[in-house]
């Protein structure tokens, strides 16, 4: 299976499956930084060209994201697929989650997801992170380390919630809304955009 991203949270996600039991021979590092060619992680050598890539994809079509921000996931998750890879949702290990099929989205580890919810394709839920009934994730969509979502939040395609923000029930964050670490949002934000601070501005 093949790892797209080898950064730091593509190490984590190495992590995370051979922790799984998934042998580290079968689990093949993807790169578009050409720099990274011939590195190692783990053992496994880093492959920046797309020839090779659609070669691994051939043999084993499932890939899973290793990388956190929203843009890459999307962008490598598009061109993947359009050379027949599947993307594999990740789920790590002490999980409270309603999810019991399945997913298109990563759930790392010590998170919790809660009933009623709807999480898009491609969305990370970083470790120790807590999603509260009822909230909707969009598409792509990040949510940092220790973050909480709690009831009845909306979070729209392509955001990023800082590690430990706190985002107050019924808040609607639009598309591309960014919110900072360890800021408390209390309002509404459609727009595109950066908020932080306590209470987010």
């Amino acid at each position: 299976m093949v790892i797209a991203g080898a950064g730091g949270h593509g190490q984590e996600v190495f992590q995370l499956l051979v922790n799984q039991g998934f042998e580290p021979e079968g689990l093949i590092f993807f790169d578009e930084d050409v720099t990274k060619k011939g590195r190692r992680i783990g053992g496994t050598e880093i492959i920046t060209d797309w020839d090779t890539l659609n070669k691994e994809i051939e043999k084993d079509p499932r890939f899973c994201l290793g990388v956190g921000n929203p843009e890459s996931r999307q962008n490598l998750t598009q061109k993947i697929e359009n050379l027949g890879g599947r993307l594999f949702g990740l789920k790590g290990s002490f999980l409270d989650s309603f999810y019991n099929v399945p997913v298109e989205f990563d759930q790392m580890s010590f998170t919790f997801i809660g009933p009623s919810t709807k999480i898009g394709k491609g969305v990370l839920i970083n470790t120790r992170a807590n999603v509260h009934h009822g909230v909707e994730i969009g598409d792509f969509s990040e949510i940092g380390p220790g973050a909480l979502l709690l009831g009845e939040v909306k979070i729209g395609n392509m955001c990023r919630i800082g590690a430990g923000a706190i985002v107050l029930p019924g808040v609607i964050l639009g598309n591309r809304v960014i919110v900072g670490a360890g800021a408390v949002v209390t309002k509404n934000r459609i727009t595109q955009g950066t908020i932080k601070g306590i209470p987010a501005k």
